[in-house]
């Protein structure tokens, strides 16, 4: 199905929301602490405790993407705009070992939409882009 005005729209909101200043804030801090490498879940949690500011500039960030991922999962986003305008295995493949550790603590619930989402762009990527371009990632088989 090709993209309407109103699907262009959509992406135009969200991509409003991932520029404020609030995630800004989120994804320079993700650039300084996460990006580099996959941090180990125990240090995750010593150095951003539940309250602090990295634990929130990690939830602000994980928040926007789980929201994205409600919006594909009722068919409310354009997925070929939606997974052309951002690459969202780059985050959710740093973030993963920390939400499965989270899940591991009791709530398993956490970032359900946005491991979903992740999933579903290595799907499109494959279909579109072709097998080649699929990133090697740990979470894969969880569905």
């Amino acid at each position: 199905m090709v993209p309407t005005y109103q699907d262009a729209e959509m992406i135009l909101k969200l991509y409003e929301q991932f520029e404020s200043e609030r995630l800004r804030a989120a994804k320079a801090w993700f650039g300084r602490e996460l990006s580099s490498e996959t941090i180990n879940p125990e240090a995750f949690w010593t150095r951003f405790p539940k309250g602090s500011e990295g634990f929130t500039h990690f939830v602000a960030l994980y928040g926007f993407f789980e929201m994205v991922g409600v919006l594909h999962k009722n068919s409310l986003i354009h997925p070929d705009l939606l997974f052309d305008m951002w690459f969202i295995n780059g985050f959710y493949q740093k973030m993963y070992p920390i939400i499965a550790d989270w899940r591991a603590q009791g709530d398993i619930h956490i970032a359900e939409n946005f491991e979903r989402l992740a999933i579903a762009e290595l799907d499109w990527i494959r279909r579109h882009k072709g097998a080649e371009y699929v990133p090697q990632v740990s979470y894969a088989g969880h569905h």
